[in-house]
């Protein structure tokens, strides 16, 4: 099963220095995990802005902070199931790997490190829905009975 947690389009290209106004993260699997799990938390409150805001320079391009609250406000994306970290692990100085479950289903999620930040980067299935546009994919999950409104 794929990440749950998705969301859109950049304010603009990360740039290879650290921001001033945010102190740096240190580069640890603790650091990684308390992103993913605020990331989580986010997502399940139903807080579809917020969730985008902690996303990659990349998950952010693919769709617009607008457009994936609408997605998931139009398409009834279950909230109040909390997730819960089952693993976690460091696969480079730049990248980490946790795994998580939420009530019968589990999965794994790639976290970055950015700009002196760890950020979520949404899965390939999700990054490739945000490809065809909201209308496109809400209009299949309705077709398919996936999205209810």
């Amino acid at each position: 099963m794929t990440s749950e947690p998705t969301t859109p389009a950049a304010q603009g290209a990360g740039s290879a220095e650290v921001k001033a106004d945010k102190p740096q993260e240190p580069k640890t699997v603790a650091a990684a995990k308390a992103l993913a799990q605020k990331e989580y938390d986010t997502y399940a409150a139903g807080d579809w802005k917020g969730a985008w805001d902690l996303w990659t320079n990349e998950g952010k391009a693919a769709i617009t902070r607008g457009e994936y609250a609408r997605l998931h406000t139009e398409c009834k994306t279950i909230t109040g199931l909390t997730f819960e970290i089952t693993g976690a692990r460091l696969e480079s100085e730049d990248r980490a790997v946790v795994n998580f479950k939420r009530s019968i289903a589990a999965g794994m999620s790639e976290i970055r490190y950015e700009d002196g930040q760890w950020r979520y980067q949404p899965d390939a299935e999700s990054m490739a829905d945000y490809a065809k546009g909201v209308d496109k994919v809400i209009a299949e999950g309705q077709a398919s009975g996936r999205c209810q409104k």
